[in-house]
């Protein structure tokens, strides 16, 4: 009888697991896809992302399964607790996909000479929608200059936001439109670097605009052509 029981178990948390490894690719495609494309799955930690849908989705649901699942009960008991399951299941991926989406880097923005990616977080925090950062550009990710104007409203809104935990390159209130201030920008292009023979290589290799960027685990090279348009996005070696 117990041997039944565990058959029946691993049978139904199998079925589960078979359901479950058809959603978790497609999360998949939108990670890769579609939130961390190119060099930002590596350098802003999309495999954290995956490593936490893949707890969710392919041990979490199957598990649970496994241990309620009982084939002796009713089958509106059994219906009841796979009900369960998947409410379960289906609240952890929706705050687990929430997390990774509001993660996502969605622009990158030139500070002090760096482009830093920002993730749309640090714009929920100001109450500010990807919208209203579109109108900075239209590219994807989104290409934006900071700057201060050193006026004392500017720099005490730039300080309250420091203390808010929001870093200058996230502060929209510092933005401007990168193709109207592109001489700005290019005076910020790498011009030599003593210190890595392969940025030496990039930079006497590209005809384009080269510049340093900062990403959560890497830092990047930014190639922009001259309309300052994203040409290519690479790790820095």
């Amino acid at each position: 009888m117990k041997s039944d029981l565990i058959k029946a178990k691993l049978k139904a948390s199998g079925i589960h697991l078979s359901i479950s490894v058809v959603i978790f690719f497609g999360i998949l495609y939108l990670i890769l896809a579609e939130w961390y494309p190119g060099v930002f799955f590596e350098a802003e930690g999309g495999w954290d992302g995956i490593k936490l849908m893949a707890a969710v989705d392919l041990v979490l649901g199957p598990s649970l399964t496994f241990i309620i699942y009982n084939h002796t009960k009713a089958k509106k008991e059994i219906f009841l607790d796979l009900s369960l399951v998947a409410v379960v299941q289906i609240s952890a991926l929706m705050w687990g996909g929430l997390q990774v989406y509001s993660e996502r880097p969605v622009a990158l923005v030139m500070w002090d000479g760096v482009f830093y990616t920002v993730t749309e977080d640090y714009y929920k925090k100001q109450d500010i929608s990807l919208k209203d950062i579109a109108t900075f550009s239209d590219e994807k990710p989104l290409l934006i200059y900071a700057e201060s104007d050193h006026s004392l409203e500017q720099l005490e809104e730039l300080q309250r936001l420091n203390r808010e935990k929001i870093p200058p390159y996230a502060q929209v209130h510092l933005y401007k439109s990168i193709k109207e201030y592109k001489d700005d920008v290019f005076e910020n292009q790498v011009s030599s670097d003593p210190w890595s023979d392969h940025l030496q290589e990039d930079i006497a290799q590209t005809s384009d605009y080269l510049f340093l960027g900062k990403a959560k685990y890497y830092d990047l090279l930014v190639y922009l052509n001259s309309e300052a348009e994203l040409v290519e996005l690479k790790i820095r070696q």
